[in-house]
């Protein structure tokens, strides 16, 4: 598999690249939905936005592509709203800070400077922590 395009994130004032999918727990309950893939980079077929506000995570965009080829929004899956808070998501957002370290070219596995790891239970932040990745970090000092 290739590198994949992340799902987009605004937390803090920042916008960012993340590297886990919010959206796929929800989609696995929709047999009515099915997302095309164009790109080897983006094999699910859509990329999410979203959004941590009071300590809520929030999807407030969507664009994919469904069969022959029709692109589509948020409304293909929440009609008649403009954002929708993700309270079926539990686990951990990954965000991936600083400069490339390893590239690899599958899925999500390149290793950056730093993973920014927000945990999310039922659609609320729990706690955020930072782990460094940089190789000087992990020398054992005797």
């Amino acid at each position: 598999m290739t590198i994949q395009a992340g799902d987009i994130l605004s937390y803090s004032g920042e916008k960012t690249t993340i590297a886990t999918e919010p959206l796929k727990s929800y989609l696995e309950t929709r047999s009515d939905v099915g997302f095309i893939y164009k790109s080897t980079a983006l094999v699910r077929g859509y990329i999410g936005t979203w959004e941590i506000k009071s300590k809520k995570l929030y999807l407030v965009s969507l664009a994919g592509f469904i069969e022959n080829n029709e692109k589509v929004d948020l409304n293909y899956l929440f009609p008649n709203k403009t954002e929708v808070f993700a309270d079926w998501f539990s686990g951990d957002i990954r965000i991936p800070e600083g400069e490339l370290l390893e590239k690899i070219n599958l899925g999500y596995a390149s290793v950056f400077e730093k993973d920014r790891i927000l945990t999310i239970k039922e659609g609320i932040l729990i706690s955020e922590t930072v782990k460094n990745n940089t190789k000087s970090n992990n020398i054992n000092h005797n």
